[in-house]
């Protein structure tokens, strides 16, 4: 920083200023304190870029849409006006260099240091199209090296610059080197634009020298047009994904959110993954009962085994005993002395007291019981209880012959798994930080992805529902098979 010029003025809107943080094509940043001492970035714009009043109203109107950005890795957009004429954009301070100040004085970034600025300057790319913004400016120049991290500066400014210069002249604002082939032509500079001048960005920091050169900014925008981009000294996978951002055509370049879950992709397999935690121990089913003909175990057999058992062989023993005892009474009845043949197996006619003295004696006919008025259909609703004086052909025919099978078991479903289950698992292993990739998670020790571990959803299934048998995943749904 330093110190105000006598022609600057001491304060600008409610920000009291405190001396100079430097100057470009754009305006004059300075150094500010609001009511609260809290430490700001107020820009005023050079007189001569707007002097339209409906333009300054176009400006106004474009960086209040530029307030709506997440403050993700971006420097938020606090306030705006107009002071003499000038319009002025306030933002958050951040405490350090920028990106091509840090390359020139301690050379370009690799590895570790490298992927995080790809990273931060990408997500800060699609949180600033997530709130409908395009940056049109995006250069090494406005991305600073906070103590939290990379931060992007002066998103929506450009746009709001070109807007309102179109009243006024048609010249385009952007740096050439980072401006895209369609914003060099004069076309609608879009989301895809941001996207090549951050690839351009990326091989600058991690070369130092410019992915199309040139001796003139005329030579540049004819590199940017006609030229294939040089990336030696880029190599990897970043390369690759620099290389789809710096195609000629925006309709084929990835957008932000793709890249950044690209990165974050790439780096999660070099990871070891934790094995999963071994189930539970399924119980053995209970023996079936043994048949009647197996031979009873030997009292000596008996008194080593536990007293449930020996209770269930006791209950076994009972049934088998009143079993007998029933078929030896119906076969006693059947062959009992003074039966006729066939007696056993049709009823005996009800009659009177003397004639059952007689052997040889009949009933009258009137006292012979009529036929009951009950349909038939009535009589035979009932099922057909087996008696001891029935023939086993009839106590067979008397029972059920069909079995009711229960239908078959389904899979049970348990839940739906969520990013916040996933992150449970994750700290649940010894890891802090977590990222949720559809049906895989991240596990890591830091920010930056290192010393992690991947898991699947069925693993993470059989975690959360460590207690059931037979978890497994589909999809994002645990499920229990029988």
């Amino acid at each position: 920083m330093s110190p105000l010029l006598p022609s600057d003025p001491e304060s600008i809107g409610r920000h009291r200023l405190e001396g100079r943080l430097g100057a470009g094509g754009q305006g004059t940043v300075y150094l500010g304190r609001d009511e609260g001492e809290r430490r700001t970035a107020v820009k005023l714009l050079h007189p001569h870029l707007i002097t339209h009043e409906v333009a300054r109203a176009r400006f106004l109107d474009e960086v209040e849409i530029a307030k709506r950005v997440a403050p993700f890795c971006t420097a938020q957009v606090l306030d705006s006006g107009v002071i003499n004429d000038q319009p002025y954009i306030v933002s958050e301070f951040v405490d350090g260099p920028s990106l091509q100040t840090s390359v020139k004085q301690d050379g370009p970034r690799g590895e570790a240091a490298l992927d995080r600025l790809a990273v931060n300057t990408v997500t800060a790319l699609a949180a600033i199209h997530d709130g409908g913004v395009v940056h049109r400016d995006f250069k090494p120049g406005n991305v600073l090296l906070g103590p939290d991290g990379p931060v992007v500066i002066d998103f929506g400014i450009s746009r709001a610059l070109d807007l309102s210069q179109s009243l006024t002249s048609s010249q385009v604002v952007g740096t050439p080197g980072y401006m895209a082939p369609e914003h060099i032509d004069g076309q609608p500079a879009g989301p895809a634009a941001d996207m090549f001048a951050w690839a351009a960005a990326m091989v600058f920091a991690a070369t130092g020298k410019r992915a199309f050169g040139g001796t003139s900014a005329s030579a540049v925008a004819l590199a940017v047009l006609h030229s294939e981009p040089d990336l030696d000294g880029l190599e990897g996978d970043l390369a690759e994904i620099v290389r789809s951002c710096l195609v000629k055509d925006p309709a084929q370049r990835p957008t932000a959110v793709q890249v950044s879950d690209l990165l974050r992709a790439l780096r999660a397999p070099k990871v070891t993954v934790p094995p999963a935690p071994p189930p539970l121990p399924v119980p053995a089913p209970a023996p079936e009962p043994e048949p009647a003909a197996a031979a009873v175990p030997s009292l000596a057999k008996a008194d080593e085994e536990s007293p449930a058992a020996t209770r269930k062989r006791r209950r076994h023993r009972v049934a088998a005993a009143a079993t007998a005892l029933l078929v030896i009474s119906g076969l006693t009845y059947f062959l009992a002395p003074g039966t006729r043949k066939g007696e056993a197996s049709r009823p005996r006619p009800h009659a009177s007291s003397s004639a059952s003295k007689s052997p040889t004696a009949k009933a009258p006919k009137a006292t012979r019981p009529k036929p009951s008025h009950t349909p038939k259909a009535t009589e035979t609703s009932k099922p057909k209880t087996p008696r001891p004086s029935d023939s086993p052909k009839q106590r067979a025919s008397a029972e059920p012959t069909a079995t009711h099978r229960p239908p078959p078991s389904k899979p049970r479903r348990l839940g739906t798994l969520t990013p916040q289950d996933q992150g449970d698992y994750c700290s649940a292993h010894g890891y802090p930080y977590s990222v949720a990739l559809g049906g895989q998670v991240a596990c890591s020790r830091d920010r930056e992805g290192s010393g992690g571990a991947m898991a699947d959803a069925t693993t993470v299934c059989r975690w959360k529902y460590s207690g059931r048998p037979n978890v497994h995943a589909n999809g994002m749904t645990c499920i229990s098979d029988p």
